[in-house]
């Protein structure tokens, strides 16, 4: 059995060369308990891993190699233990520092594409999950599969089927695989492959195939008819190895400084990361002489007298952050000004789009951005900035508390990453950055929360 890669994923798998490495990741902080112990999480992964398929899986490499691509397969020789793993640390910093040397190395393509830490030695008896998997299996189902497979929304372990029989690994069946090729010439791969990811879609697969590679190539020419985002620091070729630092403020907190300013709360987080990038470059001696830097940032398309009744409608788009406004609510009104007229541009359309046709929204669109853009600056970093659950979730009875998103860097020359989800009643944030970035992102970290702080005193 061999069930082949959707576009975006083979993607994700040929961006990943050099120092670009293409697992995404959760850090997720629970208060003290025995609910997140080792053995407690082995359980649960034991217990709900046939939930999710994909995690059982491995990439293999077809008969005929790169003209062919690889191939989703049943791993033979799945051990749970191997992709769970434990450490102790001496502290939050001492986590964030495990994270990071963990997001510089690259996972194993000859296992199933994930992994997920239990790491002790937080204050007060807490402890941290760290989930990593490879953007190649995040799909519309995996995405949410480490979530489902851990945590519950409530205290009491919620009552999910069990398998109806033992799982055993589903063999390779090489005819079947080169019989599928044979009736697939190779110059008509990519083809046959926008088919089947769309077929369940739209009734004409073929149209919203068209429809994808319009809005990719729409949204390239836009991105090479803007002004080319300018040189920072974020910009230089990266290296291999990462640092990893976090901030946090109350969502209520952000929402009424958006309201204040005449904006919404996405408004208001894009400000303060304008602002924390002005303190940045000020550290770094980088005089922009007036120019904007550019983030690649998700956008909601919903219209206001649409409701809740018409399902996610999310785009992508370029946005400028005016760093050179010192005022922390004129930054939100001009990039609340700018949002009302991306909402009317053609670039809103094409980024919608692609995340519909893939089912994605950024971050996991970026790879497929980022090819469509090709050599030209159009951006200096990725600020993917999603709603969560408004709840609090637990794992065995304890309660999670914290959880910071983790988004790789790519393409080569994207020094820092940004992202940001909501979670019951905060907003927590994770800055991937390159290691030999300079100044550090501690530097751009500690200047976010800054602002987080000034602004949560009113």
């Amino acid at each position: 059995m061999a069930e082949q890669l959707r576009p975006e994923d083979r993607s994700s798998l040929q961006s990943e060369v050099g120092p670009v490495n293409m697992a995404v990741g959760g850090l997720l902080v629970f208060e003290g308990g025995d609910g997140t112990s080792y053995d407690a999480v082995a359980d649960r992964l034991d217990r709900r891993l046939h939930l999710v398929p994909k995690y059982r899986q491995r990439l293999r490499t077809a008969p005929l190699g790169p003209l062919s691509g690889p191939v989703w397969v049943d791993d033979d020789a799945f051990d749970l233990h191997w992709h769970l793993r434990r450490a102790t640390v001496s502290g939050f910093a001492d986590l964030q520092a495990y994270v990071a040397r963990d997001m510089s190395r690259k996972l194993d393509r000859s296992r199933p594409l994930w992994e997920v830490h239990v790491v002790d030695g937080l204050p007060d008896g807490r402890r941290a999950l760290w989930a990593k998997m490879h953007h190649a299996l995040v799909d519309g189902i995996a995405a949410v599969g480490i979530a489902m497979l851990l945590l519950d929304p409530t205290p009491e372990p919620m009552e999910l089927p069990e398998p109806e029989e033992e799982w055993q690994p589903r063999g390779y069946d090489l005819r079947s695989h080169l019989q599928a090729m044979a009736r697939t010439p190779l110059d008509r791969a990519g083809r046959f492959m926008w088919q089947r990811t769309l077929r369940a879609m739209d009734p004409n697969p073929w149209r919203a195939a068209e429809e994808w590679r319009s809005a990719a190539d729409l949204f390239g020419e836009l991105a090479r008819s803007r002004p080319q985002a300018p040189m920072t620091p974020l910009n230089r070729p990266i290296g291999p190895n990462r640092r990893f630092a976090t901030a946090s403020v109350e969502l209520g907190r952000l929402k009424a400084a958006g309201r204040g300013a005449g904006g919404t709360v996405n408004d208001a987080l894009l400000a303060v990361v304008a602002g924390a990038l002005r303190d940045y470059l000020v550290a770094a001696g980088t005089d922009l002489r007036g120019r904007d830097p550019v983030a690649l940032v998700p956008v909601s398309t919903r219209r206001e007298d649409e409701g809740h009744t018409v399902g996610n409608r999310v785009s992508t788009v370029f946005v400028d952050l005016p760093v050179d406004e010192a005022d922390a609510a004129a930054r939100v009104r001009r990039i609340s000004s700018q949002m009302r007229d991306v909402r009317r541009s053609a670039a809103i359309r094409a980024g919608e789009l692609i995340a519909g046709a893939t089912g994605q929204v950024p971050p996991l669109v970026s790879t497929i951005l980022v090819r469509a853009i090709g050599n030209v600056r159009a951006m200096n970093l990725v600020v993917s900035n999603l709603p969560g659950p408004q709840q609090p979730f637990y794992m065995n009875g304890s309660r999670m508390q914290e959880v910071y998103p983790v988004v790789p860097l790519n393409p080569a020359n994207q020094g820092l990453t940004i992202g940001i989800l909501s979670y019951d009643g905060m907003v927590f944030v994770g800055l991937l950055a390159d290691a030999k970035l300079d100044p550090p992102v501690e530097v751009i970290a500690d200047a976010l929360q800054a602002h987080f702080d000034a602004l949560a005193k009113g």
